[in-house]
């Protein structure tokens, strides 16, 4: 394996662990040598990738990678990221997208991307709000925080739950649970009738806001077979955006052995 793969697969693994790592850290997650870690490390310090603690003697990002990582974020929003991929899942689906952000217990919508192609396309303007539990988008958006933070939001009472939105907060909750689980949440005519909506969302770490991003198209046209394909499209549409803002839950992500 060259020395680039290697530099790449460490940087990949700190990513994801979110910590320090040591020498036998990075041998035992890539079934390496020591010997050869060791001098990949060693390496990667001495080139200013990676930095050693004296005490701990383990790595951490060195000067190089932090900053390039803040001339990422200084020049890249969340949301810019999150419009740039929402119009090339408009474009791979033929559906509108949006991207919305949680505001309360509510999701309010930032962005609005209708495609040039399709049939009947849902129209919800930019300013428009919703109760997140009503919608696929507003319960991704929930899905990231903790359930006593979503008690401390959402009121015993659904009262705007339609069709097969939950009705209770504990089927919320149990609802939520499979969300995190996917990694993206699916809504059939609950809140506007007759659309389909399919969802996912990131935290920006920085602020602790969170964005969803999703598709809506006409509840008739999803058929059964295509749910999971969209849900996936949807999901590594915002997993992709999750880890380059470094999502703690996207960095960690593994995609469930069964479908949703």
């Amino acid at each position: 394996m060259s020395t680039l793969a290697n530099a790449r697969d460490v940087l990949r693994l700190m990513a994801r662990l979110q910590r320090d790592l040591t020498v036998t850290d990075v041998a035992g997650a890539l079934d390496q040598p020591k010997s050869s870690v060791s001098r990949t490390l060693s390496m990667m310090a001495e080139y200013g990738f990676l930095e050693r603690d004296p005490l701990t003697r383990a790595y951490r990002p060195g000067e190089l990678v932090m900053e390039a990582s803040y001339h990422f974020r200084a020049s890249r929003s969340t949301v810019s990221l999150l419009e740039e991929e929402l119009a090339r899942l408009v474009s791979d689906t033929g559906y509108t997208g949006y991207v919305d952000v949680l505001d309360g217990a509510e999701s309010l919508v930032l962005h609005m991307r209708i495609s040039t192609v399709g049939a009947l396309q849902a129209y919800t303007p930019a300013g428009t709000r919703a109760p997140a539990y009503a919608s696929s988008m507003g319960r991704a958006l929930l899905a990231r925080l903790d359930d006593p933070q979503v008690l401390r939001l959402v009121d015993a009472r659904l009262e705007q739950s339609a069709g097969t939105a939950p009705r209770t907060r504990k089927d919320l909750l149990a609802c939520l649970a499979r969300v995190r689980a996917d990694g993206w949440e699916l809504s059939r005519g609950e809140y506007v009738p007759n659309v389909a909506g399919i969802s996912a969302a990131v935290l920006d770490s920085d602020t602790g806001q969170v964005f969803g991003i999703g598709i809506a198209l006409p509840a008739p046209e999803l058929r059964d077979e295509d749910t999971t394909r969209l849900g996936r499209a949807v999901r590594d549409t915002a997993l992709r955006v999750g880890k380059r803002i470094g999502d703690p839950y996207w960095l960690r992500y593994a995609e469930p052995s069964t479908g949703h």
